[in-house]
């Protein structure tokens, strides 16, 4: 009957595992090894490859819904011609990957092809000479996909081994209670030498770190590569991302020092004159060192500090709690060892009213009876085989306890599982800290990273959730009594629309159908908002468009909220081009706006450290020692914001 619930309990416990074996290791070929290696197979045969025009014969940009928000992929089919051949190709990127990409790729992709192909214009395309049939519109290596995949190529494919090795040890690990029990007379070892006499220490811990550590980093690490890669998109407080990586480090330090405090001490080993058991007094020991002490320290003394504990705990595992408490305890006199000694005696003596070591009435019910020393920095622990009290003085207690073992509890006075939590510790809670929260802190934040991105890029570059209409479509529209001035959900107008998408014809055809420059998107409590096509016009620097906009009547000088002025604004994202349309059509490029600091375009350039910008306002006569409302220049906005550049280019002092 034990054998049968066993083996359910192996079948229940492999078909667990096997989930993760599968679900983890496909996910990680398919979501990350695979499309990594077609990158950098891409990039490594993008290095031959070379330029011919292309005709966009087809274009379509597909939408996939889902809980997380929609997805894009483009299709789009070129046509080509080489060495007097007609090709087609539908691959956009060298890397052959068609999913929705990194910060929005595709969506951008399809609006660069549109354009082109609005215009009745050619694109390059790369092909390989060797394969002609080969082509690509996209050659270039994309560092931050590769970032991106990192974790799904490294650490989901671990998951599925160490799901795959949990397996194997279900079945084939021998389990404890199979295992002969440490110091019960009769049981020696083939070679006739007893188990207790020769002790090795426990595993320093750091394995365990280490791969706790690598786990750690490998999500650590791409995260803040990403954000690091858009300071600009995040402010300041993006920086903070960097603790995470730093903490990694930290732990792959503690990892290093604690093999390296083991590597100091060698492999020392621990030799008892007998076996242990409780009761017994003066039992002497002796501690090898291989090599002999010191031999590894890169600067030697003449002497050590050896500091040696020996404690009982009683250690119950039943359930998800983990109850831990301590029987008994001696610190021992320390002992000063000389530089090259190879071994160090010392003597013991063990309570006779403590249990023995080894499992109780039940499996996980464990006595452990432990001997620490710490020496040269390292912690050594030796478990000690413990025998019930049955030396050459065995009593009646003694006889009873043997020969009844579910009675220890009463005899010996093991303890009861402590009513309060105090002593308790969940080990599924421990687990999951080591194991799986790495991998649910990689899928939360790879995925919901691009939802990061593009909340930011909203308040900034539009909704990047609509759709993207076709010239064409748009004409049918509003040819069937469409509202030119219409909006999309974020309040964004048709033309605010076509200036977030940079598509001159229809930014064109807009203004020819009479659609308001000016229209805005709505201002909340906060402030934000106020977005009107100019400004999109200027976040994508299309001096085409704000030069159209302009001859159509818009505003130059309008805030667009409580921060922004256009030129503010051009300040703000680099757009030197529109800002020296704004200079030509009279702009002040010294105007102050109320509406926040009281700042000047060229004070936001030293804040943002817009190297060009802060030349050209100069050159237009701007006015580094104007002063904002609370009596700040240009350059105690480079200096605040630690701007050394900014600084040297306004020529601070």
């Amino acid at each position: 009957m034990i054998k049968t619930k066993k083996i359910v309990s192996q079948l229940g416990g492999s078909l667990f595992a096997l989930i993760f074996v599968v679900g983890f290791g496909l996910g990680g070929w398919y979501g990350g090894v695979l499309p990594m290696a077609q990158q950098l197979q891409g990039w490594w045969r993008a290095g031959n490859m070379v330029a011919v025009q292309a005709r966009i014969d087809k274009l379509e940009l597909r939408e996939h819904r889902s809980e997380d928000g929609p997805s894009y992929s483009v299709d789009a089919e070129f046509v080509y011609q080489f060495d007097g051949k007609t090709y087609r190709s539908k691959r956009i990127s060298v890397g052959g990957d068609s999913s929705d990409g990194y910060n929005g790729y595709n969506r951008s992709t399809h609006a660069s092809l549109l354009q082109a192909r609005s215009n009745d214009q050619s694109v390059t395309l790369w092909i390989d000479p060797q394969d002609p049939a080969f082509a690509a519109y996209d050659r270039q290596l994309h560092i931050k996909r590769l970032i991106f995949l990192i974790p799904f190529a490294t650490l989901f494919p671990a998951v599925s081994l160490g799901a795959l090795w949990a397996i194997w040890a279900i079945w084939f690990r021998r389990d404890d209670d199979e295992e002969t029990t440490p110091g019960l007379p009769g049981f020696a070892s083939a070679t006739g030498k007893s188990d207790w006499q020769e002790l090795h220490p426990a595993p320093s811990g750091a394995g365990g770190l280490g791969l706790f550590a690598l786990f750690w980093n490998l999500i650590s690490f791409p995260i803040a590569g990403l954000f690091m890669m858009d300071r600009a998109s995040h402010g300041y407080w993006q920086y903070l991302v960097l603790l995470f990586p730093a903490l990694g480090v930290l732990m792959i330090a503690g990892a290093v020092w604690l093999a390296y405090s083991r590597w100091r001490v060698g492999k020392p080993r621990l030799t008892l004159a007998k076996q242990p058991h409780t009761g017994i007094e003066n039992l002497s020991l002796r501690l090898h060192f291989d090599p002999p002490l010191g031999q590894r320290m890169a600067t030697g003394a003449s002497h050590y500090m050896v500091k040696a504990e020996i404690h009982c705990e009683h250690e119950d595992r039943r359930g998800e709690d983990t109850t831990t408490k301590r029987l008994w305890e001696q610190t021992l006199a320390e002992q000063v060892v000389m530089h090259g000694a190879q071994s160090m005696d010392f003597t013991i003596s063990l309570p006779a009213d403590m249990p023995a070591s080894g499992k109780q009435e039940h499996k996980d019910i464990e006595v452990i009876w432990n001997l620490q020393l710490n020496i040269l920095g390292a912690d050594l622990v030796f478990k000690l085989p413990v025998q019930q009290g049955l030396g050459e003085k065995a009593n009646a207690r003694d006889l009873i306890a043997k020969q009844y073992r579910s009675h220890e509890q009463r005899i010996y006075g093991l303890p009861q599982a402590p009513t309060d939590n105090s002593n308790q510790t969940r080990r599924w809670v421990w687990f999951s800290a080591i194991f799986f929260i790495p991998v649910v802190a990689s899928v939360f934040f790879i995925f919901d990273l691009n939802d990061l991105r593009n909340l930011a890029g909203s308040s900034s570059a539009g909704a990047d959730n609509v759709a993207i209409e076709t010239l064409a479509q748009l004409k049918a529209r509003l040819d069937a009594g469409g509202d030119v001035n219409a909006r999309d959900a974020s309040g964004r107008s048709l033309l605010m629309q076509a200036a977030d998408d940079n598509d001159i014809a229809k930014v064109r055809y807009l203004l020819q159908k009479g659609a308001q420059v000016d229209l805005m998107t709505p201002v909340d409590a906060d402030g934000n908002g106020g977005r009107s096509a100019l400004f999109a016009a200027i976040h994508n620097d299309g001096i085409e468009i704000v030069q159209m906009l302009a001859d159509a009547g818009a505003d130059l000088s309008r805030p667009g909220n409580k921060v922004w002025t256009p030129a503010h604004y051009a300040a703000y994202k680099g757009a030197l081009k529109s800002l020296r349309f704004l200079h030509e059509r009279g702009v002040a490029m010294d105007q102050t706006f109320d509406g926040g600091r009281g700042s000047t375009p060229l004070m936001i350039a030293a804040q943002y450290n817009r190297l060009d910008v802060i030349s050209f306002l100069q050159l237009a006569g701007a006015d580094r020692s104007k002063k904002d409302l609370y009596g700040e220049d240009a350059c105690g906005y480079a200096r605040y914001f630690k701007q050394a550049q900014a600084a040297a280019a306004l020529g601070c002092s």
